[in-house]
């Protein structure tokens, strides 16, 4: 059985993200994972934690400064793959969350992102690519993205 989990605290900048996708990568293909929900779970993080940098803040409406930093936390076991990605920011605006949570997409769907304005494309990409997306807001505090999609077990090459 499989059980790994980890944690990282990354600082707000665009150098993270690909330290953040690298981790999920070695992890998920030490423990055998398919290659192709490795892919799509690495472009949802990348989508996620592109998010935390261009929106989190630096400061928010009260001239407070939100910390620099945003947690990464990721689990698999045998049948998922979860990520939570939470920042400290502003939070989304509650209008904003509204209208993404209202486009929801098949998980199957890509998205046409050529008709859509450019915010809001990474929040229903990650929806494209996952089986369960829950986002939590709290506009004091910041936000969470978490996503999880279910594992099929990668076939033998033996026949």
């Amino acid at each position: 059985m499989v059980d790994v989990n980890w944690t990282l605290l990354l600082p707000r900048e665009a150098q993270s993200v690909g330290k953040a996708r690298r981790m999920l990568r070695d992890t998920a293909d030490l423990v055998g994972m398919d290659p192709d929900i490795i892919f799509d779970l690495g472009v949802a993080l990348t989508e996620a934690c592109a998010n935390v940098i261009e929106h989190s803040g630096p400061a928010d409406g009260y001239g407070q400064r939100a910390p620099d930093g945003y947690w990464v936390a990721a689990g698999i076991s045998s049948d998922r793959c979860w990520v939570d990605v939470i920042d400290n920011g502003i939070g989304f605006a509650p209008r904003r969350l509204v209208e993404v949570r209202g486009q929801r997409i098949r998980p199957t769907a890509v998205p046409n992102t050529a008709d859509m304005a450019e915010s809001g494309r990474g929040l229903m990409l990650i929806e494209a690519l996952c089986d369960r997306v829950d986002i939590r807001n709290h506009p004091a505090r910041g936000a969470m993205i978490h996503f999880e999609r279910d594992l099929k077990p990668r076939e033998s090459l033996a026949a």
